[in-house]
């Protein structure tokens, strides 16, 4: 999960800031938007990482085909990104896939699609608040809200991800699940842990040189994506104790 997301990363903010270069005076923003995100959320020199490759993208222009190539390189590793997800919440809730091949296409692909949708969403949000937050002078209740949409927006996402990606018979939706809140509680854990360790205890600088920033990505990919997997766990064992009460 970690490998697909760290290869759909970078090219999905190329295909981000082009897209945001053919809207008046958005550009910019979008970059600042990413640069702030980044450093909100991942450690130091991850952070660093991305805003030194949002920085590079500000400056690139892509032909007609190569826009496409890029385009296509985003969806392969976007969707098998998903299909990991899927894979490790089939094992989660120990099932079997049982949906035809084009069932499965178009769940991954519906899947990717949604995701992808929250995601911005939620970085519109993020950045119409740190607008507002300029302009007013006031940034401590802001940040507030700040993180009250990231939960709000993050249960959500794993309450679309843990309805559809299993391939689980007369699923009901559900707003939120133990397993959402749970992942909701261990990804932000996970996250200002992972701040914590790679800022104050061992910055990987000496292990990786120039390198440690993607490093340091790789594996805050890795324990977050743990996060999804344990929400997902959670979920099952309940709902197989609720059909044992059942019979």
């Amino acid at each position: 999960m970690a490998f697909y997301h760290f290869l759909a990363m970078f090219p999905a903010l190329l295909m981000a800031q082009l897209a945001a270069a053919h809207v008046h005076a958005l550009g910019p923003d979008v970059h600042q938007l990413l640069t702030e995100t980044a450093k909100n959320i991942l450690p130091h020199n991850a952070a660093d990482t991305v805003s030194s490759v949002s920085q590079d993208f500000t400056n690139v222009h892509l032909p007609g085909w190569r826009l496409l190539t890029t385009l296509a390189g985003v969806l392969w590793a976007s969707c098998n990104g998903t299909w990991a997800m899927i894979y490790g919440l089939n094992t989660a809730y120990e099932v079997q896939e049982c949906r035809s091949p084009r069932q499965l296409a178009t769940t991954i692909v519906g899947l990717t699609i949604a995701l992808a949708l929250i995601t911005l969403f939620a970085l519109g949000v993020l950045a119409a608040w740190a607008k507002l937050r300029a302009r007013l002078h006031a940034p401590a209740p802001l940040g507030l809200i700040e993180w009250v949409v990231l939960v709000l927006v993050l249960l959500f996402w794993f309450a679309v991800l843990y309805r559809f990606a299993p391939s689980l018979q007369n699923k009901r939706w559900q707003w939120s699940t133990p397993g959402a809140l749970l992942a909701a509680a261990l990804w932000i854990a996970a996250t200002v842990g992972a701040r914590f360790y790679f800022e104050r205890v061992d910055d990987y600088h000496a292990s990786f040189g120039r390198l440690s920033g993607v490093a340091i990505l790789l594996l805050w990919l890795y324990v977050t994506n743990g996060a999804i997997l344990i929400g997902g766990e959670m979920n099952s064992e309940i709902e197989k104790s609720a059909e044992r009460r059942k019979t």
